[in-house]
């Protein structure tokens, strides 16, 4: 008798254990990468930018000179504006819809670096 309450008792942990041994194994580590593509401008002519962004920039920006325009290779549109001492590049979708505005970044040149003459050889 003892060994049947041990053998149902065995039986019973077994079949307990089951489903979460079953759901263990069909778990998969789902993982999502992203990649960030770094967005190549190149100049265009201030005539050329879409009429729903120079519409924008009379009505939303009135008063301030238009300077460089550039055209991403995503389709997007970096106009640069200034009003004094005020500068921002303004940021438009393909479509000419608004994205964002920024302060212009500028890369400084690297300062030219002398390397020392060698000493004279005596």
């Amino acid at each position: 008798m003892k060994k049947v309450m041990i053998l149902s008792a065995a039986a019973l942990m077994l079949s307990l254990a089951m489903p979460q041994l079953s759901k263990a194994t069909n778990v998969q580590n789902a993982s999502t990468m992203i990649q960030i593509q770094e967005v190549k401008y190149q100049e265009i002519k201030v005539a050329d930018i879409p009429e729903a962004i120079s519409g924008t920039i009379a009505k939303d920006y009135a008063g301030y000179k238009t300077g460089k325009v550039f055209m991403g290779n995503d389709g997007t549109y970096k106009v640069g504006v200034s009003k004094a001492d005020v500068k921002e590049d303004l940021f438009f979708d393909a479509k000419g819809v608004f994205i964002k505005a920024e302060k212009p970044t500028f890369k400084a040149a690297k300062p030219a670096t002398k390397t020392p003459a060698p000493a004279p050889v005596k």
